[in-house]
């Protein structure tokens, strides 16, 4: 996973460079998701593989997805994608881009691992905590895993911090065996 990250920095870079000189960030980062989502389909994965279909024949299917008609620069950007082989990387050029414009927004994108559906209260308090400790505003994504049995697990760029019960069950194990 690592390697497509590596491979996807400089064309989620150059895609946030063109998209803020042009200031069409939002419709660049709607379209990378939505071509996202499409690309992982395993059927249009054959379609784009196939030596047999043109390259403007793959251009004019993926454009087809997109709800309003891209300008040429974004055109131009998804033939340098079909040409050089990394339309396949699209999850991993969107994730960079969106990144990137939440960095340029001054905005931080939390992700909350929880056992169960947070309350907008208890929301809200965690954004008034990371807002205070990050000086910027804050975006919750929660996701719910029952492994977790109780507590939570953020992750804040790369810093995580795990306040679950299945993680103090591992400490405890970890003690014993010791």
């Amino acid at each position: 996973m690592s390697d497509n990250y590596t491979y996807s920095r400089p064309y989620g870079e150059a895609a946030f460079k063109i998209a803020l000189e042009d200031n069409v960030i939002n419709q660049w980062s709607d379209d990378l998701k939505i071509l996202a989502m499409v690309v992982s389909d395993k059927d249009v994965k054959a379609v784009l593989a196939d030596p047999k279909i043109s390259q403007g024949s793959c251009v004019k299917l993926l454009m087809g997805f997109l709800k309003s008609k891209p300008d040429n620069n974004f055109l131009n950007f998804m033939n340098l994608l079909l040409d050089n082989k990394r339309m396949f990387y699209m999850k991993e050029i969107s994730s960079i881009f969106d990144v990137l414009k939440s960095n340029h927004n001054n905005v931080r994108v939390v992700e909350v691992e929880s056992s169960h559906q947070l309350s907008d209260d208890q929301i809200q308090s965690l954004k008034e905590l990371f807002k205070n400790k990050y000086q910027s505003d804050i975006q919750i994504d929660q996701t719910i895993n029952s492994e977790l049995i109780a507590g939570i697990k953020v992750k804040v760029n790369d810093e995580v911090i795990d306040l679950s019960l299945q993680n103090r069950f591992n400490q405890i194990k970890q003690q014993l065996i010791i």
